[in-house]
């Protein structure tokens, strides 16, 4: 099974060699936690500041890449007791969770729940890992995935699936004030997009200078909302990381490079990355809102005085090897389809 470094992180006193990442790549100079990354009140979407928050929320994307949700509409019981499941999965004796954990290198399905150490399966090489173990899998509409998802802890099914639809939920209000916020057509997200849970778990580690949770990467979906409670979560502005500070009960949200290319290259896609810590181990539940299958330029944004950045392609059978192969050099998956000027 899989070499998950939380069967054996808590009995070392040092990284080994294989988790020991490459000196460029390393955290080694302070990181501030900045308080300027934007908090957006969602609530306030739904009256007379409406159009105050979708230009927040635009400015946020343009800006930083990232901003964070209050008042967001996701029960604070159900986002509690989503925590408390994941963080019981991950302490889970080895033995219960080696059904579903799979060496990374020969794990390429994107279906069914998978757990696997690091970010291997990302990389052409596996020359060093990074200090996470990953829970991943669909939350398809029609809920027949459910069968794929772990049942232990017994009640995981049940709190996931009530919390992943809640989430979704939070995804299409998101998408809407971006979609209000572009100019585009009533209704342009409101098609079948593609749902996933990746599931963070990043153990207390004995130096956090030698190894990341995972390293400096952009995201592939259109957004990714992030629940957390540690720090950990860093972005890169004006060429220098910056630490995102938790808010308790809020979610941090990111857009991804398809959301680049929708834009005509107005949103931008930051590049993020994870730091460990000593002392305390680190859960944070990921959800992926995918795109369709064909990613372009919305057609209302482009014309003769604003011509396409982009090439049309297919999100899953062209952009995904490419991103998977090229992921730690952040923006790199989208130069294949970039239109020449």
């Amino acid at each position: 099974m899989a070499d998950l470094i939380s069967s054996w992180s808590n009995k070392l006193e040092a990284v080994p060699p294989s988790h020991c990442i490459p000196l460029h790549e390393r955290a080694v100079d302070p990181v501030p936690i900045v308080k300027d990354i934007p908090v957006i009140d969602l609530e306030k979407a739904k009256g007379e500041e409406r159009l105050v928050v979708v230009q927040q929320l635009l400015k946020a994307c343009e800006e930083y890449g990232f901003f964070q949700v209050i008042n967001h509409g996701v029960r604070e019981d159900l986002m509690e007791e989503a925590m408390e499941v994941y963080k019981e999965f991950f302490s889970l004796p080895v033995e219960e969770k080696a059904h579903y954990a799979k060496e990374a290198a020969n794990n390429t399905a994107r279906g069914a729940a998978t757990l696997y150490s690091s970010s291997a399966k990302h990389y052409d090489s596996e020359e060093h890992r990074y200090w996470r173990d990953v829970l991943e899998h669909s939350c398809n509409l029609d809920g027949q995935d459910k069968i794929t998802w772990p049942d232990n802890p017994p009640r995981y099914r049940e709190v996931i699936g009530s919390y992943s639809d809640e989430v979704r939920k939070l995804s299409k209000v998101i998408l809407g004030l971006v979609s209000e916020g572009l100019g585009l057509e009533a209704g342009y997200f409101d098609k079948e997009l593609g749902q996933r849970m990746l599931v963070n778990h990043y153990p207390a580690c004995p130096n956090p200078s030698l190894t990341l949770g995972v390293g400096g990467h952009c995201d592939p979906n259109l957004i990714t909302i992030i629940q957390q409670e540690v720090y950990g979560l860093q972005i890169l502005k004006d060429d220098k990381w910056i630490g995102v500070e938790p808010i308790p009960r809020a979610f941090v949200v990111n857009s991804g490079l398809p959301l680049t290319v929708i834009s005509n290259g107005k949103l931008a896609s930051v590049a993020h990355r994870v730091v460990t810590n000593t002392t305390q181990s680190r859960t944070s539940i990921g959800t992926f809102i995918c795109p369709e299958d064909v990613v372009e330029p919305a057609k209302s944004l482009v014309g003769p005085n604003n011509p396409p950045l982009f090439k049309s392609f297919k999100w899953g059978a062209e952009f995904m090897p490419h991103y998977l192969s090229k992921k730690s050099v952040y923006h790199a998956a989208l130069e294949p389809f970039k239109i020449d000027a």
